[in-house]
């Protein structure tokens, strides 16, 4: 006959043992619900990016920016696709300290109608400040994304002036010797920093010398125009160039409507001369890359200047 103290001993170890099983579940099965539910709050994370980022396109401003403060650290990934007017697929992976720290991003949130640049970025407060682009005409709001500190080192004044302007706080435009130590770097033209800008333009269209020029990131040398130049200082080379063949081909399809926006005008009395050269710029926008931003800038100045002598204008 068994012992009631062994019987009793059973008991308490089948109860441990099924004990710990059902912790063990149900520690699993939270999981794996907290996991789904981070999937789900990603992907609604990724549509927010694109809806706050909504009254920031520039419009008739010179720019605009604000931030995006998350209460964890938050991994945000730009994907760009460049097939005709293209889009950026943006994915977010949020920090959780139950399960895995990191798990597989949120359903991606396709935003076609915008031109964000930036880098693959973690952290938890994300700047974001846009600025128009034109060549000649205007042809989008950029957006620039970043969790990065930049310093520019001998920027020239106007720069200065419009990073003050738009209060841009990770943005600081001071002597080197003043750069937060972790800060990336940015000299104009030369100096011992992170990143070089070289400026180009020595023409008589030019409003300044950095109008058009070089970004110098490391082995990558990034061509730019405007204000490109920001996307070229804060993205990487493939999705500022992604991009950047994004607005060459939206610019073709403007030079486009505006060709045919002047033959309506030219029925209606009120003649311009510039079809030909927009249907030429057309032509030379959509085959163009980024290592031609230069000589395109050279050639939107002239039409600007054409345009300024006509009475009736086909763009502002």
């Amino acid at each position: 006959m068994k012992s009631k103290k062994a019987e009793f001993d059973f008991v308490w170890i089948f109860a441990i043992v099924a004990g710990i099983s059902i912790l063990l579940l149900a520690v699993y099965g939270a999981m794996k619900v907290g996991g789904g539910i981070r999937f789900q709050t990603d992907t609604e994370v990724a549509k927010t990016i694109s809806i706050i980022t909504d009254p920031l396109q520039a419009g008739p401003f010179e720019g605009k920016y604000s931030s995006i403060q998350f209460s964890s650290l938050t991994r945000v990934d730009n994907l760009c696709s460049n097939y005709n007017f293209g889009s950026n697929e943006i994915s977010v992976s949020t920090e959780s300290s139950v399960g895995q720290k990191w798990t597989v991003a949120g359903v991606p949130t396709t935003i076609a109608n915008k031109y964000i640049f930036s880098t693959y970025e973690e952290g938890k407060n994300f700047y974001i400040f846009s600025k128009p682009f034109k060549l000649p005409f205007k042809v989008a709001d950029l957006l620039f994304i970043t969790t990065k500190d930049y310093c520019f080192v001998s920027a020239p004044d106007y720069l200065g002036d419009e990073i003050t302007n738009l209060n841009i706080p990770n943005i600081k435009v001071d002597g080197k010797q003043n750069c937060t130590e972790n800060s990336i770097k940015v000299c104009f033209e030369s100096g011992d920093c992170n990143i070089t800008v070289h400026g180009n333009c020595n023409a008589n269209y030019c409003e300044t010398p950095y109008d058009t020029g070089v970004v110098q990131k490391g082995s990558d040398s990034l061509y730019y125009t405007g204000s490109l130049m920001y996307g070229a200082i804060v993205a990487d080379k493939e999705n500022y160039e992604c991009n950047v063949k994004r607005l060459l081909f939206r610019a073709s399809s403007i030079s486009d409507l505006l060709s045919k926006k002047g033959e309506l005008m030219n029925v209606r009395g009120c003649n311009t001369n510039l079809i030909p050269d927009l249907q030429i710029y057309s032509a030379l926008t959509q085959n163009s890359s980024v290592s031609d931003l230069e000589n395109l800038f050279g050639i939107s100045s002239q039409l600007t200047q054409k345009a300024k002598q006509e009475q009736c204008g086909l763009w502002e």
